[in-house]
C-alpha cells in the first residue's frame, strides 16, 4: 500500500521522463459543451458503497523528476531540480492521516512553498501521485497522502490535507526547506473538494487546484487562495454544471481564479497529460512560487482543440 511503511522516511531518489511534444498557448473563450445531468446512475463503476464522487482508476505514478532548464510553455516539462522522496506511514503523523509520499527538491539551499494533494472517494494516493514528481521538480515540497478511510467526506479530507500541510512542513524530511507560510493545495473529485474547504480554512493557502472535484458545498466565498478548478466536459460523476463551474463562480473572495472545461470525463486530470500539467505548474509557480514569468502560459488561457470552455480574472498580478 502507498504511504506505508519505511518508519522516519528513507529518501530514495528516481527519475522520471515526460513527454515533450507541446504546442504554445493562447487564449481560448466558450466553443460549447455538452453536460450530462446525472451523475448517480454510473456510480456502480468504479466507486465504494455506491456514493456519488469516482474511486480509484489506474494513474502513472510518477517518481522523481530530474533536469530541465527552467520552466518552458514547450519544452520538456520537469523542472530544474532533482528530487527526492519520503514515504510516511499513519503512525509517523499521529494517525492524523493514513500517511503518504513527500516530494521534495535535493537542493536545500533555498525555501520552497508546500502543497498537499489528496485522492477521491475509494482512491487512494497513487492517483494523485503524478504531480508530486512534477511540482516537486518545479520547486515545491509536495505530500500526496491517503486519507484515514477511503469513504472520508470532502470536508473530512480537508481537514486532513491541513495536518499534512503542517506536518510536512514541520517533521517531514524537508521541513529545512519548506516554508509554512506558503502552502498550496490540490486534489482530485471528492480530494479537489477537500482543496477548497482546506483553503476557505486557512489564509495561509496561496494557491489551489480542484480537478474535477466533488463536494455538495457551492458557495466557496471564504476562499482567497488564487483558485485554478479544471473539470471534464463529459463528467457524469461530478457534471461541471453543478460543481466545478458552481464552484468557479462560488469563488467570491478570490480576486485571482480560473477555469479550464476540457474534453474528457471524471478523469480528464489524472493523471494529468501535458495541457493539465503545464497549466498546474504554472499556476504553483505563479500564485505560490512567485514566479510571475509563468504567468505568461496563464495569460491567455490555452487555445487547444480539447479546450471546451474557459473563464479567468486575466491580467493576474
Amino acid at each position: 500500500m502507498p504511504g506505508r511503511g519505511l518508519p522516519g522516511g528513507t529518501p530514495l531518489r528516481t527519475v522520471v521522463r515526460m513527454p515533450r511534444a507541446a504546442s504554445a498557448p493562447t487564449r481560448y473563450r466558450r466553443l460549447g459543451c455538452a453536460v450530462v445531468a446525472s451523475a448517480v446512475l454510473l456510480l456502480g463503476a468504479g466507486c465504494s458503497g455506491g456514493s456519488p464522487p469516482g474511486g480509484p482508476r489506474e494513474s502513472g505514478q510518477g517518481g522523481p523528476s530530474s533536469a530541465g532548464p527552467s520552466y518552458p510553455p514547450t519544452g520538456p516539462l520537469e523542472g530544474p531540480y532533482d528530487v527526492r522522496t519520503q514515504r510516511v506511514g499513519q503512525d509517523d503523523v499521529d494517525g492524523k492521516f493514513r500517511g503518504g509520499t513527500v516530494y521534495y527538491p535535493a537542493d536545500g539551499s533555498r525555501d520552497y512553498g508546500v502543497i498537499a494533494a489528496s485522492p477521491g472517494l475509494g482512491a487512494d494516493q497513487s492517483m494523485v501521485q503524478a504531480y508530486g514528481a512534477l511540482l516537486a521538480s518545479h520547486g515545491f515540497v509536495l505530500i500526496t497522502f491517503d486519507t484515514k478511510t477511503p469513504e472520508d467526506t470532502p470536508a473530512q479530507r480537508g481537514r486532513q490535507m491541513l495536518h499534512a500541510l503542517d506536518w510536512t512542513a514541520e517533521h517531514s524530511a524537508a521541513a529545512d526547506r519548506a516554508d509554512p507560510d506558503r502552502l498550496g493545495v490540490m486534489g482530485h473529485s471528492m480530494g479537489g473538494g477537500a482543496a477548497l474547504h482546506a483553503a476557505s480554512r486557512e489564509p495561509r493557502i496561496k494557491a489551489a487546484v480542484p480537478l474535477t472535484p466533488y463536494a455538495g458545498k457551492r458557495d466557496w466565498s471564504g476562499v482567497s487562495a488564487a483558485t485554478l478548478v479544471v473539470s471534464g466536459s463529459d463528467d457524469e460523476v461530478a457534471p461541471p454544471s453543478g460543481h466545478a463551474r458552481a464552484f468557479y463562480d462560488g469563488l467570491g473572495d478570490a480576486k485571482e481564479k480560473a477555469y479550464l472545461e476540457l474534453k474528457g470525463d471524471h478523469f480528464v486530470a489524472t493523471p494529468p497529460d501535458r495541457l493539465v500539467s503545464r497549466q498546474t505548474v504554472a499556476w504553483f509557480k505563479h500564485f505560490l512560487g512567485g514566479d510571475k514569468a509563468a504567468g505568461e502560459d496563464l495569460c491567455p488561457a490555452p487555445r487547444e482543440e480539447r479546450v471546451v470552455a474557459s473563464r479567468d480574472t486575466c491580467p493576474y498580478g
